[in-house]
């Protein structure tokens, strides 16, 4: 890919000298670090190739540890964990290898951020 400087010169960008945004540390510090806007676009735009019918318009990033529940637990960090305008949590993880684990770790993943939410005692409905 070539750009400009400011002298209208053409320029030529040797992409394999720049950070890949799909790794781990890149992603979190993009989309968690400073304004949210970024995230709420990737977000957005996620949800309009999926054909849901959901805009964002704010958020906030939350804790994205999530707690063990005994010394035989295994510390579960996502990559980004975002309350939305609407108080609905949203997990978000990166992966660029290992897909085949990614569904077992997206289940304990957001079975544990659920479990996060009872109380001991509280009222739940079960749906048919």
């Amino acid at each position: 890919m070539h750009m400009k400087n400011k002298d209208n010169a053409i320029i030529k960008i040797d992409y394999s000298l720049l950070m890949d945004l799909r790794i781990d540390y890149a992603f979190k510090i993009l989309f968690t670090k400073g304004e949210t806007r970024l995230l709420i676009s990737l977000l957005n735009a996620i949800f309009a190739n999926k054909k849901i019918k959901r805009v964002i318009k704010s958020l906030k990033i939350v804790n994205p540890f999530l707690d063990k529940e005994s010394g035989d637990d295994k510390l579960s960090i996502l990559d980004i964990r975002a309350e939305l305008d609407d108080s609905t949590t949203i997990l978000i993880e990166m992966h660029m290898y290992g897909l085949g684990e990614l569904k077992a770790k997206t289940i304990r993943s957001w079975a544990r951020a659920y479990g996060e939410d009872l109380e001991v005692g509280g009222l739940y409905i079960m749906y048919p």
